[in-house]
């Protein structure tokens, strides 16, 4: 069956993008640097590659979190939508809570749970990564 194309964007609507290509996964991370910019315990991402990526209204901000990776997000309201470069700079990073149907993609894996806050327990068991998900 072939992707049906997502769709998402910022808590005001000044930023919107589209995906046009299947994820090559989606999981959660749970290192200080996601936890800090989503201001949240973890978050959530799909890696969609990056030629199938396109922002579609607006112009994201930007901050670069890590001397490789930059994360995107709406300068008026604050949502962080994507993280581009990294280990893998041929996949962005789009954070699940950021899609109009987030309910379609479901993580199959954890990355740095080795550092995961004691007190989160997951409704699901997933792939554990102590450090970064290898596929991402």
């Amino acid at each position: 069956m072939a992707f049906r194309p997502a769709e998402g964007g910022c808590l005001c609507g000044a930023v919107r993008y589209r995906i046009e290509q299947e994820p090559a996964l989606a999981d959660i991370c749970h290192c200080a640097m996601c936890r800090k910019s989503a201001g949240a315990p973890f978050i959530a991402w799909i890696a969609v590659p990056y030629a199938g990526f396109h922002w579609t209204q607006g112009k994201p901000a930007a901050y670069r979190s890590s001397k490789d990776s930059t994360r995107c997000f709406c300068g008026n309201c604050g949502s962080q939508m994507a993280m581009v470069g990294g280990p893998t700079p041929d996949l962005v990073g789009v954070s699940i809570g950021s899609l109009d149907e987030p309910e379609r993609f479901t993580p199959t894996a954890e990355g740095w749970a080795s550092v995961k806050l004691p007190w989160v327990k997951l409704a699901m068991t997933l792939e554990s990564h102590p450090e970064n998900n290898p596929a991402f």
